[in-house]
């Protein structure tokens, strides 16, 4: 049974009852729960961050004639491009040749905004290093440069194609509110290493003939892909009619951050702020009115006790 999950539970912390020293540990009894649901490993090293406004550009979409807005934002979790001149970016323009020259940046998800006529727009969030920024903000042919890959970029990925006159809007930094990046930094050494070679085939690649010219690099998007908490659930040999489940959030500081849902067959556990998601359903009917909930902020554990119907 595929129920929705009860919106009257919450996360009370009562620091009486809490471990101090709460570990994950095995128990022979709690092999059965363990094998359905298995913990995951460790995710490779990222960086949540949140870039900083730059300008705005206004344009609509090709067929729908639906405004779309795009920041162009800054953060030094991105790499720094080399640092070339007009002279150089000139010269790599008009050449044939495959450049080395690569723009790191951050082409995050299209969403839906409301602009001041209250009417839905689309928007999305292009991310580069604070010194590239500098200097497209210094320079008009590093600007248009730039404008023109960043579109060609959301075409490659979203399939969206922009009507040709471009606006940037002169008093508003950013259309909406800027969404979060998660960097990889795995990713990045990858990607920005001696001698890799980018993606400008797969993202510009206007032509698509072998001497398109390398001019970007995706190094990561604002579509965040959710993270999924290590965790356990198990019965006690002494509760046998009791589901506990031990979920550990190592970058959690406060309950506050964390929102529990419990349906009779499915728990979710979110936190916005650090990106968190859990969504499972498991093969047994939960008693939502008895659950409990204890976050130790020691050991980052929340643990969620949850009576069974039957028991």
């Amino acid at each position: 049974m595929c129920s929705k999950p009860s919106k009257g539970v919450f996360l009370d912390v009562d620091p009486s009852i809490v471990e101090s020293k709460l570990q994950f540990t095995s128990d022979p009894d709690e092999e059965e729960f363990n094998k359905i649901f298995k913990p995951l490993g460790e995710q490779h090293p990222s960086k949540l961050v949140k870039p900083f406004p730059g300008f705005c550009i206004k344009t609509r979409e090709v067929g729908s004639e639906r405004k779309f807005f795009v920041n162009i934002c800054h953060t030094d979790a991105i790499p720094a491009p080399k640092d070339i001149s007009e002279k150089e970016l000139s010269e790599i323009l008009e050449s044939d040749e495959i450049s080395e020259f690569r723009v790191p940046m951050s082409i995050g998800e299209v969403r839906t905004e409301k602009d001041k006529k209250n009417e839905e727009a689309k928007a999305a969030d292009v991310a580069v290093h604070p010194s590239f920024f500098n200097k497209i903000e210094q320079s008009q042919l590093f600007k248009s440069f730039f404008i023109t890959i960043v579109f060609e970029g959301l075409k490659d990925k979203y399939g969206i194609v922009c009507n040709d006159e471009k606006i940037i809007l002169k008093n508003r930094k950013a259309f909406g509110t800027l969404q979060m990046h998660r960097i990889q930094q795995r990713e990045v050494d990858e990607k920005m290493k001696s001698g890799s070679r980018s993606l400008i085939e797969e993202i510009t690649g206007s032509t698509g003939s072998e001497g398109a010219k390398p001019l970007i690099e995706t190094i990561s998007s604002n579509s965040i892909e959710n993270r999924v908490p290590e965790y356990r659930l198990f019965r006690r040999k002494a509760q046998p009619n009791c589901l506990v489940g031990e979920f550990k959030f190592p970058d959690v500081i406060s309950v506050k951050e964390l929102r529990l849902d419990l349906g009779e067959d499915r728990i979710v556990i979110e936190s916005t702020s650090k990106n968190y998601l859990l969504d499972i359903f498991i093969p047994l009917v939960i008693r939502q009115s008895s659950c409990t909930s204890t976050f130790n902020k020691s050991t980052k554990i929340l643990t969620v006790t949850m009576p069974l119907v039957g028991g």
